[in-house]
């Protein structure tokens, strides 16, 4: 029955668990990826603390290591990532498609224990590759999210290094040191800094373009994949 339960398809399938089970959340729900103890990479229960509200997230168990937690996934365009501070904050999508895990969610992870982050990027000509960082934090609501990173490794470019210390920014609500809203003018959402060299959050598109997704200090060739993990450390 463990089994059964820790597999949970969407976050409608934990409510409907938690009303119809007598069984203690906690004691069948893992407090990382990194802790799930049957290593499979699939939808889990997530509560990292006791006193935190528990979630359906997805564990990537196969890739680097394994232990990975997904908090952002975009790979055909079918979810509209232009959207406002408390979709980005609460999270939108299905870990069953592409999604945005949610900020109070990383932040709740990521301030009671050190994290490193994980980006995996694929061009549309199928070219595969990562950017590594040593430590990942996100402030609270407070700190409009806030961006601690650590150092870079990997084979994309460290095109977040500039984002560090950056404060979170949407539609509504501008947090970037451009003269303009930079979520407006690259349709996104993100840690921008004038505006960056970052914007996985961008319009999924096959073309070169500001607004797409992109991930360079270079260019703005669009991506056909992006999926952004975070693992305990």
């Amino acid at each position: 029955m463990k089994q059964e339960i820790q597999k949970l398809v969407s976050k409608n399938d934990l409510a409907r668990f938690r009303v119809s089970s007598s069984l203690y959340l906690q004691s069948i729900s893992s407090r990382s990826c990194m802790e799930e103890p049957s290593k499979e990479s699939g939808k889990y229960i997530v509560q990292p603390t006791e006193d935190d509200e528990p979630f359906v997230g997805y564990c990537k168990q196969t890739a680097f290591g394994g232990g990975w937690l997904v908090f952002q996934y975009r790979y055909d365009g079918s979810v509209d990532f232009y959207r406002n501070w408390t979709e980005y904050r609460n999270g939108f999508g299905s870990v069953d498609g592409e999604f945005w895990l949610g900020l109070e969610h990383l932040h709740r992870m990521t301030s009671t224990r050190p994290h490193e982050l994980l980006v995996e990027l694929k061009h549309f000509n199928g070219s595969y590759m990562y950017a590594l960082y040593d430590e990942f934090k996100i402030g609270s609501e407070l700190e409009q999210y806030l961006l601690k990173l650590g150092s870079y490794s990997g084979t994309a470019e460290d095109a977040l290094g500039v984002h560090k210390g950056e404060k979170f920014s949407t539609m509504d609500r501008d947090n970037d040191k451009s003269d303009e809203s930079c979520a407006k003018a690259w349709k996104g959402a993100w840690w921008y800094y004038k505006c960056g060299h970052s914007n996985p959050n961008g319009v999924y598109m096959n073309s070169v373009s500001k607004v797409a997704i992109h991930w360079s200090k270079r260019n703005f060739i669009g991506m056909a994949y992006t999926r952004m993990m975070i693992r305990e450390t």
